[in-house]
């Protein structure tokens, strides 16, 4: 056995030093078989930065110094990189660009979630509803003398504000007033169609208190209204009883998206996906690249209701593509981005849908008229005129040119 170690450590010993020579003789002729790649820049040139996950405002800084223009294209969801940091950028780093050339950003929206309104609903179907949009719930307690014993009061990220999912909430929940006395009865009245919050001040007058159960969206019926109440009107209960009712949310509600800074056919798409109607009018804009946002008139992250239309007001990149830019004369300006489908080409494929669905019209048959009413014309009178007209054929005499026989052969100076 020693015997075999003694010869097999020599041959690995040489094959050791061998290899590494030969290897560095290798690695040497590659290199200099491979040939060194230059890039050459011209003077308008731009080679285009790295700005994934850099904040918006400093990427904005770079490509404005750079003489590029900038487009947000969306705002993502993203559940590592904070919100207001660039998630994509197209093209991407190191492509060759133009002055005034556009470069487009998507911006990671963080990993957010609006608060919904959890006022005057019971604990524990708000805390169900926190957790099923991605938050905690933790809880004081207060007393109240409107608010229903066990119910929501305040709660400390307010409604419709976007917080991080994951968040804790803090809710205040009522105890209700101390000064009630179950002895005493009070008869109820009718609350249906009442706005909440005056039934709610009418029922703590009278020590009870009203309990939002239940909400619901109805387009017919207001906001804040009252559809049903558990307790039918005209029944006698002990003070400090909680009258469960259902009210209305009125219209389906969404939050309108930012559309500012994106292409036209992309803001589009992100309104009609979010429940809303686009709608566009176009100005003359030096700022802005063809077919992009200006602005919007329903202010982004602002709850409006679904179907409701969103006016954008884009740019057409230049004043020579219109003549008058004092608002909307009936119809949208036609896109001139050639990668979507244009404003006029919409109009085109829903008028050939109107005439292809269209009722064909009934032939009408032209009677003939009557042999009997059909009046002889009377020959065509040609008036006659003379051969020659003494009005044409008259000429003015030539003036008679008076002769100065006395006029000097030179005239004076």
């Amino acid at each position: 056995m020693n015997n075999y170690f003694r010869i097999l450590i020599p041959v690995l010993f040489c094959i050791v030093c061998c290899a590494v020579p030969l290897g560095i003789m290798v690695m040497t002729s590659f290199a200099k078989t491979v040939p060194e790649i230059s890039c050459t820049v011209g003077e308008n040139e731009i080679i285009l930065p790295e700005l994934l996950y850099l904040p918006e405002k400093e990427a904005v800084s770079q490509l404005t110094a750079l003489g590029l223009h900038v487009i947000e294209t969306e705002k993502i969801h993203h559940p590592v990189i904070p919100e207001g940091y660039i998630l994509t950028q197209s093209p991407s780093a190191g492509a060759v660009m133009q002055k005034d050339d556009t470069v487009m950003l998507a911006l990671s929206d963080g990993w957010t979630e609006y608060l919904p309104d959890l006022r005057d609903m019971p604990k524990e179907k708000a805390a169900e509803r926190l957790e099923s949009l991605g938050f905690s719930a933790e809880y004081q307690e207060s007393a109240s003398e409107t608010v229903a014993p066990g119910a929501v009061m305040t709660q400390s990220i307010p409604a419709d504000t976007r917080a991080t999912l994951g968040s804790t909430v803090l809710l205040t929940i009522s105890t209700g007033r101390e000064n009630t006395d179950t002895s005493v009865s009070e008869t109820l009245g009718n609350y249906i169609g009442m706005d909440f919050e005056e039934a709610r001040t009418q029922l703590s007058e009278r020590y009870l208190y009203a309990l939002q159960a239940d909400t619901v969206y109805d387009p017919d019926i207001p906001n804040g209204t009252i559809i049903s109440q558990d307790i039918p009107p005209g029944t006698s209960v002990p003070q400090g009883t909680s009258i469960q009712m259902k009210v209305s949310l009125g219209q389906i509600t969404a939050h309108v998206p930012d559309c500012t800074g994106q292409n036209t056919a992309d803001a589009r798409k992100l309104l009609e996906s979010a429940g809303f109607v686009c709608m566009i009018i176009y100005t003359a804009s030096g700022d802005y690249p063809l077919d992009t946002v200006i602005s919007q008139d329903i202010p982004a992250d602002s709850s409006a209701a679904k179907g409701s239309r969103v006016w954008l007001t884009a740019s057409t990149g230049s004043a020579s593509y219109v003549i008058s830019t004092g608002g909307w004369s009936g119809n949208p300006l036609p896109s001139f981005n050639t990668e979507s489908e244009t404003e006029s080409e919409i109009l085109t494929e829903e008028i050939t849908d109107l005439l292809e669905t269209a009722p064909e019209l009934p032939e009408v048959e032209i009677p003939e008229p009557e042999p009997e009413l059909i009046e002889t014309m009377p020959p065509e009178i040609i008036p006659e005129f003379p051969e020659t007209d003494p009005a044409i054929e008259t000429v003015p005499p030539e003036p008679e040119i008076p002769a100065y026989e006395d006029a000097p052969e030179t005239a004076p100076f």
